[in-house]
């Protein structure tokens, strides 16, 4: 073997070996770069969950309270109607009494009338 062919055979060796380092260098870079990529997504996604969970639960807590005093609300709606309903029917009944006395009044005032133009008529003095 002479010195060129050993030279060639080293060259060999060692472009082999460079080539395979350079390639698994790059491949480890962009691994790395991923992983790090990676990282900052999971650190984003955490950063966004400890902002918005506390945001979510004081809504969820609003709503509730609202639901609450829509219920509320309801009932007291329920409770007024009610009332004005027994109302309007009180009011009915106090209305047909007066009407009922109305015209027990006016059949005496009438009666009352009648027998005082007969008497009249008669000659008769009206009693007061």
């Amino acid at each position: 073997m002479d010195m060129g062919e050993i030279m060639t055979y080293v060259a060999t060796a060692l472009g082999a070996g460079g080539l395979t380092q350079i390639i698994n260098w790059r491949i480890s870079k962009r691994k790395g770069i991923a992983e790090v990529k990676s990282d900052e997504i999971d650190n984003m996604r955490k950063a966004m969950e400890d902002f918005y969970k506390p945001l979510l639960h004081h809504q969820d807590e609003r709503i509730a309270a609202q639901n609450v005093r829509i219920a509320e609300l309801e009932n007291e709606v329920k409770t007024l109607r009610d009332e004005k309903r027994q109302m309007e029917l009180s009011y009915q009944k106090q209305i047909a009494d007066l009407q009922q006395q109305i015209t027990t009044i006016t059949k005496a005032l009438g009666i009352k009338a009648s027998k005082q133009i007969r008497d009249e008529k008669k000659g008769k003095t009206a009693n007061k």
